[in-house]
């Protein structure tokens, strides 16, 4: 050890060889022990509270699984007797004259479209308008019927759904060509 440590260059400085450290007051050490038992209330609350974020998270996280589980539970609930219709159609074809059937799958096909409109769902209406790839997809380009401009959707090969603003399924569709023959129409 070197021996500059100490005012005097005899060792280490200690506690007792240093004038300026004074004795605390009776109060003082009142005061520290208040802090310190106030800092162990504020650390057991800051304790208590982080468990109890763990815990909110954790059931937060549960009960997101369990809506995402049971959210579709009143749509399916509402496609069972549309279920339940096509089944009575199925059994029922052998006796059945093909115009009655037809008109049950018509029937059927409205029932579940009504259920699909009360969840936001609506079907897009493409013949006649522009080719929209947002919208669209193309099945094919056909020559353009009279009366329709390169662009225009001459036929809907499977139809396309929005749910509320947004494109559930798009359209496929048929695409009048431009008149160069190019499906540079499509974009």
């Amino acid at each position: 050890m070197a021996n500059e440590d100490k005012p005097d260059g005899n060792g280490p400085a200690t506690p007792e060889s240093a004038p300026e450290m004074e004795t605390l007051s009776a109060s003082e050490v009142e005061s520290l022990r208040a802090a310190g038992a106030k800092a162990a209330e504020y650390l057991d609350l800051a304790k208590r509270t982080q468990a109890e974020f763990i815990n909110y998270q954790g059931r937060a996280r549960r009960d997101r699984e369990e809506f995402s589980k049971y959210a579709t539970e009143s749509i399916l609930r509402e496609l069972l007797p549309v279920v339940d219709t096509l089944q009575r159609l199925q059994a029922a074809q052998a006796g059945v004259e093909v115009p009655v059937l037809l008109d049950g799958v018509r029937l059927t096909e409205r029932e579940l479209l009504r259920i699909l409109a009360k969840s936001g769902v609506r079907p897009m209406e493409s013949v006649g308008k522009k080719f929209d790839p947002a919208f669209h997809e193309a099945a094919e380009t056909v020559e353009p019927p009279p009366g329709t401009a390169g662009g225009d959707i001459v036929e809907e090969v499977r139809r396309g759904y929005m749910l509320h603003d947004r494109v559930l399924r798009p359209a496929h569709v048929k695409v009048a060509r431009a008149a160069g023959g190019g499906a540079a129409s499509l974009t």
